[in-house]
């Protein structure tokens, strides 16, 4: 963001650091860049005349909340993008799906001859863009970053509303309508549900102004095509990836031409992806899998005639898990649970009540992949923790390096 403030012809561009960490190597080749390091240094910002606000700074975090209140512009690297792109911009939000949705979006685009990348939270940083005339940019939106939006993207596609980074929020709804902002900023048309309508007007935050497409699940067609995107949770993005490549294409996307996709689509690491295989077992990473719905999700793509050991356990940050508890008991899928650190005893609790047997709390990534390995007659197992891995791994890259180092070190 400095780079790019600086190329914007920036007189003075100050970066603070309240944790002050070291080492630490200073960036070079920024033109008047200084940068300052300990919390000391937070009281240069209220001199600034804007504050691009790092994703990572929570919305209540006393610092940001006092900027917010002194009438400071407050901006961010989407922001600043959004501010001169929006109108060629795509913005896909929502608490999952968002990333295989832009994903798949942009490859379905690409195929029916549009200029299109990808980029955001899922690739290049907004603010190192600059698209060129005629091309299309599909930007991945985090609820952080739709938080300080002041322009919408001209398309705006919220996937779902669930519970999530209430770290950050502070509450669901307050998450909710930072999510909402995505389309609140000028949006020409939205792209979503029923069901996040209905959520959205309970907030008061009904669509008015952009026109509202609504990819209604409970009559989306299956692909025929057999693929990740044939998977339950992936046929509604799939819809929703259609209907707004609809918006920049002027028509509707053809059967053929969205067959052809599915069809050639890779999908996105770490999303449901099978990582090993050792002997009759899958081994599946889904360690973007972060909150109870998208474990539920995760489990009813497995087939259901498969036996499912699934290890769950990350991140506490207070999430609801009743909805997935309630899955699990429901006998749909046949599941071992193995619930790891730190927070997965307080997933399938009624589970771990009812299946004791079936049930195993462990101390340790190693020890749950060693217990799966161990259980009779697994067909699958799966690593969809329902929580954010930095407790103890630096990202979720990390949690899964180490998952399939385990496996590997398997006798």
């Amino acid at each position: 963001m400095a780079r790019t403030a600086a190329a914007a012809g920036a007189a003075r561009i100050e970066a603070v650091d309240d944790m002050g960490r070291r080492p630490f190597e200073e960036p070079e080749g920024i033109a008047h860049l200084e940068v300052f390091r300990g919390p000391e240094h937070l009281a240069r910002l209220s001199a600034c005349d804007v504050v691009f606000v790092s994703p990572g700074v929570p919305w209540r975090q006393p610092i940001f909340e006092e900027l917010r209140r002194s009438g400071i512009r407050i901006s961010s690297a989407a922001d600043w993008f959004m501010s001169r792109h929006g109108a060629a911009t795509i913005g896909v939000t929502g608490t999952k799906g968002k990333s295989t949705t832009a994903s798949f979006l942009g490859h379905l685009l690409a195929r029916t001859g549009v200029d299109v990348v990808v980029a955001g939270n899922i690739g290049t940083p907004l603010s190192d863009l600059s698209p060129g005339d005629g091309a299309v940019v599909v930007a991945e939106i985090s609820s952080q970053q739709a938080a300080l939006l002041t322009t919408s993207p001209t398309v705006a596609v919220i996937t779902n509303l669930y519970e999530d980074h209430l770290d950050w929020h502070g509450d669901r709804d307050s998450y909710h309508l930072a999510k909402a902002n995505v389309f609140q900023r000028g949006a020409r048309s939205l792209v979503t549900t029923p069901e996040v309508i209905a959520t959205l007007e309970r907030l008061g935050a009904t669509p008015i102004d952009p026109e509202v497409r609504l990819v209604d699940p409970t009559r989306v067609a299956r692909t025929a095509s057999r693929s990740v995107m044939s998977y339950e949770h992936n046929v509604v993005n799939g819809a929703l990836a259609a209907v707004a490549a609809a918006e920049v294409l002027g028509r509707a996307v053809t059967p053929e031409e969205y067959e052809s996709a599915v069809s050639t689509y890779q999908g996105l690491p770490h999303r449901l992806q099978t990582v090993r295989t050792t002997g009759r077992v899958q081994w599946i990473d889904d360690t973007l899998a972060t909150t109870g719905e998208s474990v539920a999700a995760a489990l009813r793509a497995m087939s259901p005639d498969e036996h499912v050991a699934l290890i769950v356990g990350g991140m506490d940050r207070q999430l609801n898990y009743e909805k997935l508890d309630e899955y699990l008991c429901s006998g749909e899928r046949r599941v071992s649970l193995i619930q790891s650190p730190s927070n997965g005893a307080a997933i399938g609790v009624e589970f771990a009540r009812r299946h004791p047997t079936r049930t195993h709390l462990v101390d340790d990534l190693e020890t749950a992949v060693r217990v799966a390995a161990g259980l009779p007659d697994v067909d699958v197992v799966l690593l969809s923790p329902g929580a954010a891995s930095y407790d103890l791994y630096v990202n979720y890259e990390a949690k899964a390096a180490a998952y399939c180092g385990f496996v590997d070190a398997l006798d």
